[in-house]
């Protein structure tokens, strides 16, 4: 094992608000089982252009699973449900518009099931990535339309535009589905159980947007949080969201063929009382080592996910650890003070992964490479990888996205591209 020299500074990477140093093996030994995967981004056409015809967009995709062989990949995350739409036939949802341009119009053929089929052929495992709530990924005062408006651009089909009802928005004039609404709930849990009923998955996966990133205009939330029996509103959402995931999980597990349900939360779960002054919501007494002011997906999302792991309600759980090593900021009076780091982060995940029996897999911020800074580091990814290792709970990796795959804009993410190859010499069976 050897210490991890700090990038561009003197002495060597620490644990947070500690002097123990992180150690990593000096040789990375590579595993015969493990998941390695990507997730396939969709939404706003991030890793895959609009279609100009079928030829095209089915050489694109052989392209994209040829990649996959390459870097010796065994799993993508397709998202095939960004927003409110599907890239598969359904009876549920309408074709998105990310492949045509136009919500509803049926590109000729089932893309998914395509695509599914080719990765079988090509031995590579395909979980279905569906957003639960959201309906729009661009703001309202960009389209310079209203609410009412918007919603009937959409195809007649959409649940949101059937639904306007249930459809709210948040401050920053995104929309989404209400969270809180029995029949919100009953109609993604249909979604899910359609695609995996219909598809050769191996699993059903679900992303970090629960309760949006900034707040919400619910005209009607605080009236029904008063009604109810909750003393806060953070518990009141949260279980909004805690009864989605449970009815996800029983209706999943109905299903004659086993399809695992997974979650890729936010990186910070809830940070450790110790780091808090006074009390606070997002503190727990088993949270993470980290600053009391990051952001965290139990608060800020109202995504209860380690009771979600105790409860059995997901097979597997890919926390977003995107962080570096060695991830500081300056204060107002320009003092340096820690963030959060990627190693005290996955060693927390890993123990929650140990304390409730889910398996791990790391999700990895390919994307996070640029010109300057931590992230201009090629060897900072490799060195994560390493870590990972360490873990005897973490069962293999999820880079974000695909696009940062065969980007070459960017040195440092080249360079670490090539180190990735020498890493992983042959297949790994996935796990």
């Amino acid at each position: 094992m050897q210490a991890i020299k700090r990038f561009n500074q003197e002495g060597y990477i620490t644990y947070y608000q500690s002097q123990e140093k992180v150690l990593i093996p000096a040789v990375y030994q590579e595993k015969k089982q493990e998941l390695r995967g990507f997730w396939f981004s969709t939404v706003n056409n991030i890793d895959i252009p609009k279609m100009t015809s079928i030829a095209q967009y089915q050489e694109y995709l052989l392209g994209v699973i040829a990649k996959a062989k390459e870097y010796h990949f065994n799993t993508i995350i397709f998202q095939v449900r960004p927003t409110n739409d599907a890239w598969y036939q359904s009876k549920l949802n309408p074709w998105t518009s990310f492949i045509s341009g136009e919500q509803g119009k049926d590109p000729g053929f089932d893309v998914f099931a395509w695509f599914v089929e080719q990765c079988r052929k090509n031995q590579l495992t395909v979980h279905a990535w569906m957003n639960p709530y959201r309906v729009c990924s661009l703001k309202l005062s960009d389209l310079k339309k209203t609410k009412e408006e918007y919603l009937n651009t959409l195809a007649p089909n959409n649940f949101a535009r059937l639904h306007p009802e249930l459809v709210i928005e948040t401050v920053e004039s995104k929309l989404i589905l209400d969270p809180s609404s029995p029949k919100v709930r009953s109609f993604v849990a249909d979604s899910a159980v359609e695609i995996a009923k219909n598809y050769d998955v191996k699993a059903i996966h679900m992303d970090d947007y629960f309760y949006p990133y900034e707040a919400i205009k619910d005209e009607n939330e605080q009236a029904q949080f008063q009604a109810s029996n909750f003393t806060s509103l953070g518990d009141y959402r949260r279980h909004q969201v805690n009864l989605l995931i449970k009815l996800m999980h029983e209706q999943l597990s109905k299903l004659p063929k086993k399809v695992e349900f997974g979650i890729s939360p936010f990186g910070i779960y809830r940070t450790n009382t110790k780091w808090f002054k006074e009390p606070n919501e997002s503190a727990w007494e088993q949270g993470s080592d980290n600053h009391f002011s990051c952001f965290n997906c139990y608060s800020g999302l109202f995504a209860d996910i380690y009771l979600w792991m105790k409860e059995g309600w997901i097979d597997y759980v890919v926390p977003q650890n995107y962080f570096d090593f060695d991830y500081w900021k300056e204060d107002a009076k320009g003092h340096l003070y820690e963030v959060v780091k990627y190693a005290d982060l996955a060693k927390w995940w890993s123990w929650a992964a140990q304390e409730t029996k889910v398996k791990l897999y790391m999700g990895m911020g390919l994307y996070r490479y640029s010109k300057e800074g931590n992230w201009s580091n090629p060897e900072e990814i490799i060195n994560q990888l390493k870590y990972n290792h360490t873990l005897k709970n973490n069962l293999g990796v999820v880079f974000f996205t695909y696009k940062n795959l065969v980007s070459e804009d960017i040195p440092a993410l080249v360079r670490a591209k090539e180190r990735l190859k020498q890493l992983w010499t042959k297949a790994a069976q996935e796990i």
